[in-house]
């Protein structure tokens, strides 16, 4: 073997560090062997959402009026990269409404800019995932399912105008704004 350019010390070599690898999975197996199971047992048991978690989308209703929230200005539908939402506006003499709101849940990416640029925080994620299905045409949701999954689930922190707000520049502090910077003496006035 060591006469056809020496791979008998790169075998064992290999296999020296095969077999601490295996050693060294085998420790970690080990050691989680005997440690309390993370599993949430779901149906049964409901985990705890982090604040900021954002799960899926649904339409709000105004808090002063009870009025549904959509405009139907439809700067989400333009603003979603795979296209699954669709909105038709409905003109009315006090105010504009969506006549129909549509959205592919299948489909979306959950990226949250219809989220973003919604002007009256109509459409806002939830602090809920379990829309699970084996038809997925129960992923296609209209105005009516949207509303009742607003009306469902607790919403997320995160609203439009809340992570706008979170994008803009931060506001200068008050001291600054006035002129009354640090190392800064006022003269007396003759």
């Amino acid at each position: 073997m060591a006469a056809n350019g020496g791979s008998a010390p790169g075998f064992w070599r290999e296999t020296g560090h095969l077999v601490g690898a295996v050693g060294r999975a085998m420790g970690v197996t080990l050691r989680n062997l005997f440690r309390k199971p993370v599993t949430v047992h779901y149906p049964d048991v409901k985990r705890e959402y982090p604040d900021r978690f954002r799960g899926i989308l649904a339409l709000a209703y105004e808090k002063e009026t009870g009025e549904e929230a959509c405009i139907g200005c439809r700067l989400c539908e333009f603003v979603c990269p795979p296209q699954v939402i669709k909105v038709e506006m409905l003109k009315s003499a006090k105010r504009n409404y969506a006549k129909t709101f549509t959205l592919e849940l299948y489909a979306c990416e959950f990226c949250e800019l219809c989220v973003q640029v919604c002007p009256t925080d109509a459409i806002i994620m939830m602090k809920s995932f379990d829309l699970a299905t084996s038809d997925r045409r129960d992923m296609l949701l209209d105005k009516d399912r949207l509303h009742a999954l607003g009306l469902q689930f607790e919403p997320s922190w995160a609203t439009g105008n809340r992570l706008r707000d979170m994008q803009a520049p931060p506001k200068p502090a008050r001291s600054e704004a006035r002129g009354e910077g640090k190392g800064e003496t006022k003269e007396p006035a003759e």
